[in-house]
């Protein structure tokens, strides 16, 4: 794997055009890319489902990364029992199972089940063993336009081009992985294993378990639907992702609200109208006022979020039957 040993990299400066950023993406997915095991598929959706988490300057650490790359395998390894690599198991996939010893967890039992503390161990070993073959690689791959790297700092920081170009093709890159990932896993895996892997992949990081957001929100803010603005209790709420999952991919306080059943189930993967963008925004000020958001600019990475979300086809608005009552706090 070219660039695997690579202590640090640094990104081409040179502007470039749209169509060398997608070559950049075609040359990962070619036939003339290495790929002994899914580790840069999976890298590369890590990054991707951290997007919005960057830093003012494009950085990502490496434990923001490998933190998601540890759930996403946790969950194709042991819920879907997939391997990751054809001829022996990955070492990744060796310190998943140690770790259901370690802990004598049972079989199959999800990553957001797992104590913080148990995350935080398995996201670190995984950090330490991984990214002595992962980080370089991907960099290589795409022809050094993705991102900066240093395994001694521990971080990568994206091309700003490159940045803009995934967020305005978000989607039909992910398809892409997901399609060439795929297509690797059904090569290595027995055919009932294989099935549905476009799916399985997709949800591989979404947490079922959103009690923690919905207490947290429901005792500080909100008792009716954020939407519709009928009353809810906490046996009568769901979590909706203000900014569908399906483009976001991230579970974050700051993108939840509490929705009546009814609210919830028909907006589904659409966007709500800009006045809630609006409501959202107000509620998250207070969040960090309250030190609950750890992240000032909040406002500004939201409403920067829903208008990719819009330029990546989501561009149907949903209104509540019942007409909410915006300017009613």
């Amino acid at each position: 794997m070219p660039g695997y040993n690579l202590k640090e990299g640094f990104y081409r400066e040179e502007h470039v055009s749209d169509d060398e950023l997608w070559a950049a993406f075609t040359s990962l997915f070619s036939s003339q890319a290495t790929m002994v095991s899914s580790y840069k598929y999976g890298f590369l959706k890590a990054i991707i489902d951290n997007l919005y988490n960057t830093d003012e300057e494009l950085q990502l650490s490496f434990k923001q990364l490998f933190s998601k790359f540890a759930e996403i395998y946790w969950n194709l390894i042991l819920k879907y029992h997939l391997k990751q690599q054809s001829k022996k198991k990955t070492y990744l996939e060796q310190i998943i199972h140690d770790s259901v010893h370690k802990y004598a967890l049972p079989d199959g039992i999800p990553y957001e089940s797992l104590t913080d503390d148990m995350m935080d161990d398995v996201s670190y070993q995984v950090k330490q063993k991984c990214k002595k073959y992962v980080i370089g690689a991907l960099f290589e791959d795409t022809k050094r336009l993705f991102y900066s790297f240093s395994k001694k700092e521990e971080k990568i920081k994206i091309k700003p081009e490159m940045y803009t170009f995934i967020c305005k093709h978000k989607v039909a890159i992910e398809k892409l992985n997901y399609y060439e990932w795929a297509r690797f896993l059904e090569r290595i895996n027995e055919s009932g294993e294989a099935d549905h892997l476009l799916s399985k992949i997709d949800e591989s990081a979404k947490r079922s378990n959103l009690s923690f957001y919905r207490d947290i929100l429901f005792q500080e803010f909100e008792n009716k639907c954020f939407y519709c603005g009928r009353p809810v209790t906490k046996d009568y709420v769901e979590v909706d992702h203000f900014i569908p999952w399906s483009f976001i991919k991230d579970d974050q306080i700051w993108n939840f609200v509490l929705a009546c059943p009814e609210c919830n189930s028909k907006k589904r993967d659409k966007l709500a109208q800009v006045g809630f963008l609006n409501k959202i925004c107000e509620r998250n000020e207070i969040m960090v006022g309250k030190k609950q958001i750890d992240s000032p600019d909040i406002s500004k990475r939201i409403k920067m979020i829903y208008n990719w979300a819009q330029k990546n086809g989501y561009d149907k608005i949903w209104t509540p039957r019942k007409v909410a009552l915006l300017n009613d706090r």
